[in-house]
């Protein structure tokens, strides 16, 4: 029979697709380890390109760049022979390929640095931010991908050769390297630099664990593999750092480590270690998804067609709840009641408290952005003051502030007010040509404008009247009861301020059944010497002897 003939017979390849066998067996260790071993100047040159070029891929947020410096990376093979060498017990080749991972490590950390400082800038991309946050998720990645390519190498015929990019892309070990390499080159930001170093500690520490379980079930501990060990070290020459370390003293007598038990829990201690960080990475993640989840939910009470939407939301997490930040641009101010029931929602979907802090902007149906425009069409003679620099720049101090006082009174007067806020009177003052004017605006609201909103109005404001500055101070007028002592007190020149300029408060007097009925007449009198303003005055009753007076927005 031809030996070609022999090659198809059905016994051979019965045989090629049954179990391994030892010289199977022999074949894999020889390849597995001359490769993990060869380590010369070619596989240096490569992995350096390899990690320059992953780093250019993150800074450019291409994925398909990174993709490419995995397919490219020799790294896989040195990890793949510190399993092997575990798996078989021999100490001396798990030591070379171990020593072969770490100085591979430390150059790609090098090139990827390198090439940082060089770079004209050091953007946070999404590529490189995506390694710095690894959980026990990525641990699980690695083992499955430690499996495949396990697999793919002890299989033989090359059937599964077409398997290795994709195994090569999964174990994704230079990238993090790269992010390490970035983190220290743009000044030791120790976040990226943990974050992308506890990757790469995840994926090699899942990939040496799964394939050496994978050698252990392909039989690679066995007697006529642990002889082919021998004959290898007596035979095959070795490169590189490889060979450097197998000279190193004590290496060529490290024998066999029978012990596969102990072998194991090496593995799997390493493995318990980067472990932990990874599941309280993972926690916190779960908590954040979840936390942010909840805050979408219940923030659609503050989204409402035609009246307010949310314009920023910041979310913060602390060690046992959360605080939220909401920016809402409203044309009514939610009171505390509506934000008792967001944190209530918030809080129980959640599953911890969750404090609101609501920063709410003035708005309306009108558009601010046109106010200047508005001021316009509403008086067609008056024009800006840009356009009438005899009012802008007046010839007495005198006339500037008329000027100046005509042109605020039309500008707050169509300034678009949230609903349940009033404005009640402003006052203007003009230090000189080139100060900017101060406004001094007073107005009732149950809600104070916050910074931010007030910060809005005045440039509004320095808009309309076509000044590059306003200065723009905005007090509240308090609406709680506050206490009256004589008819001539100043809250009552307050009180009737308010009912003169707008129609829709209400005043209430607040008087103890002990207190004097002269001096509440007097009181009462004093509110209503306005006609107008004498319906919209009313009086209640209390314990005690206090007078007290209160706003009511309708």
């Amino acid at each position: 029979m031809s030996d070609k003939e022999d090659e198809n017979s059905p016994a051979r390849v019965a045989e090629a697709r049954g179990p391994l066998t030892a010289d199977d067996r022999r074949e894999i260790f020889d390849e597995l380890a001359s490769t993990a071993t060869d380590t010369g100047l070619a596989y240096w040159i490569v992995l350096l390109l390899a990690g320059a070029i992953a780093l250019l891929g993150l800074a450019l947020n291409s994925a398909a760049v990174v993709i490419g410096a995995m397919l490219i990376a020799p790294l896989l093979a040195p990890v793949l022979g510190v399993a092997l060498g575990l798996a078989i017990g021999d100490g001396r080749l798990a030591v070379q390929t171990a020593v072969a991972v770490l100085g591979s490590t430390l150059a790609v950390i090098a090139i990827a640095a390198l090439t940082t400082v060089l770079l004209p800038y050091h953007e946070m991309t999404p590529e490189i931010l995506a390694r710095t946050k690894p959980t026990t998720l990525d641990l699980a990645i690695a083992v499955f991908s430690g499996v495949a390519g396990a697999i793919v190498r002890v299989s033989r015929g090359g059937r599964l050769a077409s398997a290795l990019p994709g195994v090569a892309v999964s174990v994704a070990l230079v990238p993090p390297l790269a992010v390490t390499g970035f983190g220290i080159g743009i000044g030791w930001h120790w976040p990226v630099i943990r974050g992308s170093l506890l990757l790469y500690g995840a994926n090699l520490a899942g990939i040496v664990m799964s394939a050496m379980i994978v050698m252990l079930l392909a039989g690679m501990h066995r007697a006529e593999v642990l002889e082919e060990v021998r004959r290898w070290y007596r035979e095959s020459p070795r490169s590189g750092i490889a060979a450097w370390v197998g000279r190193a003293p004590g290496i060529r007598s490290m024998g066999v480590l029978k012990s596969i038990p102990a072998r194991l829990t090496l593995v799997l201690t390493f493995v318990a270690l980067v472990a932990i960080p990874l599941s309280v990475s993972l926690s916190q993640i779960t908590r954040g998804a979840r936390v942010h989840r909840a805050i979408d939910e219940a923030s659609k009470i503050f989204s409402t067609a035609g009246h307010s939407f949310i314009v920023s939301r910041d979310v913060v997490l602390g060690r046992d709840r959360t605080q939220v930040i909401l920016n809402v641009a409203t044309t009514r101010w939610f009171d505390d009641s509506v934000r008792r029931v967001f944190e209530r929602r918030a809080s129980a979907a959640a599953k911890e408290p969750v404090d609101l802090v609501l920063e709410q902007l003035p708005a309306s149906s009108q558009d601010l952005g046109h106010l200047a425009t508005m001021i316009e069409s509403r008086d067609p003679s008056s024009a800006s003051l840009a356009q009438r620099p005899d009012t802008t720049i007046a010839a007495t101090p005198g006339a500037h502030l008329a000027a100046l006082q005509t042109s605020l009174d039309k500008a707050l007067g169509v300034l678009a007010w949230p609903d349940s806020m009033r404005m009640v009177d402003f006052t203007v003052r003009v230090s000189g040509d080139t100060a900017p004017p101060y406004v001094l605006v007073r107005y009732v609201s149950r809600d104070t404008l916050t910074g931010q909103a007030a910060e809005m109005m005045q440039r509004e404001l320095a808009s309309a009247l076509q000044l590059p500055e306003v200065v723009l101070d905005a007090r509240a007028i308090a609406i709680g009861a506050r206490n009256v002592r004589t008819p001539s007190d100043p809250v009552l020149d307050t009180m009737l301020t308010v009912l003169r300029a707008d129609s829709a408060t209400h005043i209430v007097v607040v008087a103890g059944a002990a207190a004097p009925k002269a001096r509440v007449d007097s009181v009462l009198a004093r509110l209503g010497d306005d006609g107008a303003a004498a319906s919209r005055v009313s009086m209640e009753r209390s314990r005690g002897a206090m007078i007290r007076v209160r706003i009511d927005l309708q």
